[in-house]
């Protein structure tokens, strides 16, 4: 079935979604709605994410644990609170769903901070709640909105619609902010505050109804009922409108799928600027409810809430909603939310989880071609936005919120069959489907790659896009253990998080659900969580580890292709170790203003050239060779990063002697341009350097300050020594080439968007060569706890014949038992080096020789 259902997908794709390529709006196949009026009352509640099996598993577990048991409490206790809200204030469910259009949360930069000049984020950093519902204060200068001082002047008023509803926008006036591409935006508080309501009544409409589902008490779908209708009389008035503050002032079907081609007249933006025909970014940040481009989010929490509680009946079994109110919640809130979604043909992070919600949408109500376009979303981000190795395409943080617009939907499809009846326009049907095993979908792959790319500490490198300590979530961990038994390390995972007894750092509203009572008495069985040495064919990201189970230390080494949410970072070198950056990648200032001073080149441990970016498009990178042995863990990759470059090569190894007695060799060899930097920072500004004199200068290099520099010595080899916690060090060793300068100044070190960390600064390091001809940059990085553990003693450069400096680079390294010697070579072509050891003839593109130590002798040999 499995197979068939395959062949089915591809084809029911083309035969539904080829035709709303040309569908302007009513003739779109999606807004047809038959299907849901004939097979409506054949579908079995709750049906989505959470079904009848996955409550009964949630009453067992709420027997069995006190953790279950406190978080059934905990949600009871959470819908009485809110319905002592609802109940004491009848007018409390008309207040917080406006029939006004909501605006934003975000894309409202404060005024006053502005003012005061402080940073301004584009997003703002503000606070709300509903005991203020009408208030917004920002968290950075304490300004409460609205405010006598920057009153709302700018006005627009919105004419479809009004005989009923009128609406009007208000935008602060004053001078305009530059918000991301909109460089004449004007926050609206009054906006933000409503979407802030209808966002917080949205939560509480989906918390009622959980009540409801784990506690059988009428009164929690009774409150549910209140808000979903509310939502339901004034969401078909919502218009269409962007985060930025545009507004499609026409029918929301037509402007759904007329978005970058609105009819004339129909949009509404405020002065400087003038109507383009279009919303700025358009499906990217439009929504009805919010403008973010994730009204998914709105229609999965109204839809799970209807799920719940639709069939509810009172103690005389009378149902809680009449016949005709679950028709106008279905048609006029739930189905007219999808409106929007399904005219965005799209596949990105943002698309798949609006998606996710329609799919949701058409299997609670019975529209199997909603819930096709839903799983054609699942397929494409799965097969299509995910590389086909399973690894990201963007960055861990975007892959897991890529993973997060469908999880949910993988759930609602699990054991998936097509109403009684139904058959596609070819004739196919879906029968008790599984995403988690379809051999024509890679979700298993993604899943294992989430798994396999974590550092020691289960977080992730932060390259690309990636927030700095971003970590597996225990709702991830719960999904893999509960849907792929057959991999036991899941389960070492898990117990990883939430400790051996599952029940520490776990996350409820998931575990309660679908994890097995009894799953704990498992884990003594499970394997020791253990992560491998990797290197994708797609991602092109060498993950080099040394421990008995990969997790005592993380080298990587990035050859990746260019790509949306990437850094210009070709061939960056990462290095982690005892729970420690040595290192460091800087990661993601998301939308903040300055995420320039991370995305570039320079923020990198790379090479420059003439001092500037790397290319972004045309960049692409290849993997020369990866291999791992006991002792060695290697990757050469080359990269397309400069156009004046031709070479632009490295090679990075881990020596590992075991005991936690490690370093990393790196080998860096670029020609092209007037001057060329190898550059890196180390994680903190606690820096000693060795065997060097540095004097300041005041010569300009990049924008740095503090500079201190110097010209090296080829013949010696200098250092700079890190301090970090629990008494690790971290020391890079520079061996010289003729004609290097190194000069180390005081740059970017900001890494929270939310500037808790303004102002920070790392030390960075630029070696600098000039002119034509292969340069050869070399170096050694060790961690290391106390003098008698480290395993670099010594480090120097070995002699190369003068008609083979351009293809090879050697040095041999001093250890407490002997000698490490290494060669790199580009061509692999034979040569013989003197070293300390005697004469070494190779032929290997790399070659590790070692005398001493605790494995003895050994050898390793990349021809």
């Amino acid at each position: 079935m499995r197979m068939q259902w395959a062949a089915i997908l591809f084809a029911a794709t083309l035969a539904f979604s080829l035709p709303s390529v040309v569908a302007r709006g009513q003739d779109d196949p999606l807004l047809d709605y038959a299907e849901w009026k004939k097979y409506r009352t054949t579908v079995s509640h709750p049906t989505l994410a959470i079904k009848p099996a996955d409550l009964h598993r949630a009453r067992e577990n709420a027997r069995r644990y006190p953790w279950a048991k406190n978080y059934v409490a905990r949600v009871v206790r959470t819908g009485e609170g809110l319905l002592k809200r609802i109940e004491g204030d009848r007018k409390f469910v008309e207040s917080m769903i406006p029939t006004t259009t909501p605006g934003e949360p975000r894309f409202t930069p404060c005024p006053a901070c502005r003012d005061q000049a402080r940073p301004a984020h584009p997003h703002g950093q503000w606070k709300w709640s509903v005991e203020k519902p009408d208030e917004l204060k920002c968290q950075l200068c304490d300004t409460v909105f609205p405010n006598e001082k920057y009153p709302e002047t700018v006005k627009l008023e919105a004419k479809w619609g009004r005989e009923k509803v009128p609406q009007t926008f208000t935008f602060h006036g004053g001078e305009p902010f530059v918000v991301f591409s909109y460089t004449k935006g004007r926050p609206s508080t009054s906006g933000a505050i409503r979407a802030r309501k209808v966002a917080a009544m949205t939560s509480y409409a989906r918390q009622l109804a959980e009540a409801y589902a784990l506690s059988g008490r009428i009164e929690f779908a009774r409150a549910t009922r209140l808000i979903l209708l509310r939502l339901a009389e004034v969401y078909p008035n919502y218009l269409v409108h962007v985060g930025y503050g545009e507004y499609a002032d026409v029918d929301p079907r037509v402007a759904s799928f007329r978005i970058d081609q609105l009819p004339e007249g129909a949009e509404l933006c405020y002065p400087p600027n003038r109507p383009d025909g279009k919303l700025h970014t358009g499906y990217w940040s439009a929504g009805r409810a919010s403008a973010v481009g994730g009204e998914g989010r709105h229609l999965q929490r109204w839809v799970e809430a209807y799920d719940f509680t639709c069939n509810a009946r009172d103690e005389r079994g009378r149902p809680v909603y009449s016949g005709g109110e679950r028709m106008k919640i279905e048609r006029d809130l739930l189905l007219e939310a999808t409106v929007l979604l399904v005219a965005d043909k799209g596949i990105n992070n943002k698309s798949v989880q609006n998606r996710s919600a329609v799919a949701m949408v058409g299997m609670c109500l019975g529209h199997p071609r909603l819930v096709r376009f839903g799983l054609e979303g699942l397929r494409k981000a799965v097969n299509d936005w995910f590389l086909p190795d399973g690894h990201t395409p963007e960055s861990p943080a975007y892959a897991h919120m890529t993973l997060n617009g469908v999880k949910d939907v993988a759930q609602v499809f699990r054991g998936y069959t097509d109403p009684p009846g139904y058959r596609d326009a070819l004739g196919g049907r879906i029968e008790r489907y599984d995403p988690y095993h379809d051999p024509a979908f890679n979700y298993a792959a993604v899943w294992r790659a989430n798994y396999q790319t974590m550092q020691g500490d289960l977080t992730y490198p932060p390259f690309a896009d990636s927030y700095v300590h971003t970590k597996m979530p225990a709702a991830f961990a719960e999904l893999m253990v509960a849907n792929y038994p057959e991999h036991p390390e899941y389960l070492s995972l898990l117990a990883e998080i939430a400790g051996p007894t599952l029940d520490k750092d776990l996350q409820p509203s998931v575990a309660i659900y679908y994890r097995e009572p009894g799953l704990e008495e498992r884990v003594a069985d499970a394997p020791k969580l253990t992560l491998p040495d990797l290197c994708s064919p797609d991602l092109k990201i060498g993950f080099m580890r040394t421990g008995e189970t990969g997790r005592e230390s993380l080298l990587t080494l990035s050859a990746s292709d260019w790509g949306a949410h990437h850094h210009a970072d070709s061939l960056n070198l990462y290095y982690w170790k005892s729970g420690h950056e040595l290192l460091s990648d800087l990661g993601y200032l998301w939308d903040h203003p300055d995420k320039k001073y991370l995305a570039r080149t320079f923020a990198h441990n790379t090479a420059l050239i003439d001092e500037t970016n790397q290319e972004t498009t045309k960049r692409g990178g290849t993997v020369e060779f990866f291999a791992t042995e006991p002792h060695i863990k290697a990757m050469r990759a080359s990269s397309s990063a400069y156009p004046s470059a031709s070479l632009y090569q490295r090679t990075s190894a881990l020596i590992d002697h075991g005991d936690g007695q490690s370093y990393v060799v790196d080998f860096f060899f670029v020609a092209g341009g007037k001057t060329q930097d190898y550059v890196y920072h180390g994680p903190n500004n606690r820096m000693d350097i060795d065997l060097i004199e540095l004097s300041p200068s005041g010569k300009p290099l990049y924008d740095l300050k503090a500079i201190r520099a110097n010209t090296a010595d080829p013949g010696h080899v200098w250092s700079g020594t890190w301090k970090l916690a629990d008494a690790l060090h971290f020391t890079a060793w520079n061996l010289p080439q003729a004609g290097e300068t190194v000069a180390i100044g005081t740059g970017w070190g900001q890494r929270d968007h939310k500037n808790t960390d303004r102002g920070a600064t790392l030390p960075y390091v630029v070696r600098r060569t000039s002119g034509e001809g292969v340069k050869a940059f070399t170096s050694i990085f060790e961690g290391w706890v106390a003098d008698d553990r480290r395993i670099v003693r010594s480090v120097g450069r070995l002699p190369i014949p003068a008609d083979r400096r351009d293809d090879v680079a050697a040095l041999w390294v001093g250890t407490p038992w002997g000698h490490d010697v290494i060669v790199c070579s580009r061509s692999g072509e034979p040569i013989e080096i003197q070293t300390p050891a005697g004469a070494l003839r190779t032929a290997a593109r790399l070659s590790v020789t070692s005398t001493g130590g605790r494995g003895g002798e050994w050898t390793f040999r990349k021809e």
